[in-house]
C-alpha cells in the first residue's frame, strides 16, 4: 500500500510495471492509495471512494490507516 508520486504534470499513475511502464492515469474520483490485489501481480488504485483524510483523498478505510501510521 503506497501513494504513487505525481508526475511531471501533476498526475499519479497507478499499475506500472515492465509491460505497462506509462500506468493508469488516477481517477479523481477514487482514494489515491495504490493497493495489491491478492489475484493478480499488478497494483492499482484502490477504488473506494475519496471524501476522508487529508485534502480528502482518501477513502473511510485508508484515512484511518494513515492516521495510524
Amino acid at each position: 500500500m503506497r501513494i504513487p508520486d505525481k508526475d511531471k504534470n501533476g498526475i499519479r499513475r497507478y499499475g506500472k510495471w515492465g509491460w505497462n511502464e506509462v500506468g493508469v492515469k488516477e481517477d479523481p474520483r477514487c482514494c489515491v492509495i495504490e493497493i495489491q490485489p491478492h489475484h493478480t501481480s499488478v497494483p492499482r488504485q484502490c477504488s473506494s471512494v475519496r471524501g476522508h483524510g487529508p485534502n480528502g483523498e482518501f477513502c473511510k478505510q485508508h484515512a484511518k490507516i494513515m492516521e495510524r501510521s
